[in-house]
This record gives structure tokens, sequence and C-alpha cells, in this order.
């Protein structure tokens, strides 16, 4: 049950299963890949908002959003947006109050991406 629990070793169960078949396989058979999971890459800026967020910076990190608009590729941006007030909807509204942030300010930023993205597809 723990290991069920620990990434680590759900990933050595994996690449233990992965290679007990391979190897059960006749020598004859190439069409069986094992395939790695790649976590994916950050995000420009995406550490720094982290690190805000973290210190439960909420509002510092929605400001410095804005400021990078137009600093990055708007593809990048909105990525960058979209994951941030994902992050940030997780959060119980306590924790978003007791930090200076609503839900509110959350759907506020999201209307705000999405007339962007309407702008620009226009």
């Amino acid at each position: 049950m723990q290991n069920e629990s620990d990434y680590i070793m759900r990933q050595i169960k994996a690449f233990a299963e992965g290679l007990g078949y391979i190897m059960s396989q006749r020598k004859n058979n190439t069409d069986t890949e094992i395939v790695f999971h790649m976590a994916e890459p950050l995000l420009p800026h995406q550490l720094e908002l982290q690190q805000l967020i973290a210190k439960k910076q909420y509002a510092a990190v929605a400001k410095r959003l804005l400021a990078l608009q137009y600093a990055m590729p708007e593809g990048d941006f909105f990525k960058l947006s979209v994951w941030f007030y994902d992050t940030l909807n997780q959060r119980s509204d306590t924790e978003l109050q007791q930090n200076n942030y609503s839900r509110s300010a959350i759907i506020a930023g999201l209307k705000q991406l999405q007339m962007l993205q309407a702008e620009k597809d226009q």
C-alpha cells in the first residue's frame, strides 16, 4: 500500500514490469517498446511564479504575470496564465482570502484571458 503512494517506487515497479515483459518475450520479437514518461519542461518564468506561490504571494504573482504578457510569446503566456489560475483554483477559499486573493479574482483573470484570446483570433 505504501509503495503505491510513493512516486519513485511506482516508477521502479513500472520499469521492472516492463523489463520483465521484454525478457519473457522471444528474442526475435522487436515490436516491444518501453516509453518513459518525461516531465513537461517548465514554461518561461514558471519557476519564478512557483516560488511566489509557495510564499503565498498570490497578488504579486498575478501582477508579475501581467507584466510578462508582452515579454514572452503569446502561446507561452496563455499556457503560463492558465497554469497559474488552475494552481490557485485548487486552493481553498479560506487560504485565498488569508493571502489577499479571492475566487472572483481567479474568475476575472480567466475572463480577461478569454478576451485576449478572442482579440487574437479576430
